[in-house]
């Protein structure tokens, strides 16, 4: 979530605290100022995600504030602020604080997946679709398998299945452990009834993450395709012993 911080050594050192900025600092004065106030500014967000991770709040929005008073246009600390604000159910100061976060940085793809996964909350799929497609076309951004990941299960929501289907298998070219791509292509493939393919992800998500309600009533739907009445059992009894309150144990008991 870091990005090139680009200011005026001079601003930098008053929002610091510090004094002896003047027009004719040398050149190795003013990357040193620099350095310093990227080193600082690192240390607040670090310490802001650490407290939200714990939803140590108050302690986060200090955090944030000081990351703000360094560079009020820093869109790492923005988009957190929004996922700050979207703990607390404030959704509006959210979407403010996730919006300048893309518009104060368009390439800052951690932001737009972060924004896009907002947007898919709050149900707006078309739209999550628009930022989260953004986000996917950097090639240098580390959790670019995320990206695909949360693009494709927007891609279901509106229809597009196709669509579906890419992203979710470039997430996993990406990054061959990513579960969430890989049960999602899972059932993508069961629906377009191959079951073979489908099996064989089911497999590798069982591998790579614990068992869902989900990924245990794929299992025994599979199962049932190829015969194997111990791992159907297997599974409806997992499925009933520890998702009771589930859709997917509800659609178990009425297929069985």
């Amino acid at each position: 979530m870091t990005r090139t911080i680009s200011v005026f050594a001079c601003v930098l050192v008053m929002l610091m605290g510090l004094v002896g900025c003047t027009t004719s600092q040398t050149m190795q004065e003013s990357e040193r100022s620099g350095s310093e106030a990227n080193e600082l500014l690192q240390r607040q967000m670090d310490l802001a995600v650490g407290y939200l991770r714990n939803r140590d709040y108050a302690r986060a929005k200090e955090k944030l504030n000081r990351a703000l008073e360094i560079d009020p246009k820093y869109s790492p600390a923005h988009a957190t602020y929004g996922l700050l604000f979207q703990a607390e159910g404030e959704t509006e100061l959210a979407e403010k604080y996730f919006r300048d976060a893309v518009r104060f940085n368009p390439e800052d793809s951690q932001a737009r997946n972060m924004y896009g996964a907002f947007l898919y909350s709050e149900k707006r799929f078309h739209e999550a679709v628009k930022e989260l497609e953004l986000a996917s076309e950097n090639r240098f951004y580390a959790n670019r398998p995320v990206v695909f990941e949360n693009l494709g299960r927007a891609y279901r929501r509106i229809g597009d299945l196709e669509a579906a289907e890419y992203a979710f298998t470039r997430a996993i070219q990406l990054n061959q452990d990513q579960a969430g791509a890989t049960m999602e292509l899972a059932d993508i493939k069961f629906e377009q009834q191959n079951y073979v393919e489908a099996k064989n992800l089911y497999r590798r998500y069982s591998q790579l993450a614990p068992s869902t309600a989900r990924s245990l009533w794929l299992c025994v739907r599979l199962a049932r395709i190829f015969k194997e009445y111990n791992q159907e059992a297997s599974c409806g009894e997992a499925l009933e012993g520890i998702f009771p309150n589930t859709d997917e144990y509800q659609l178990y008991k009425e297929s069985s």
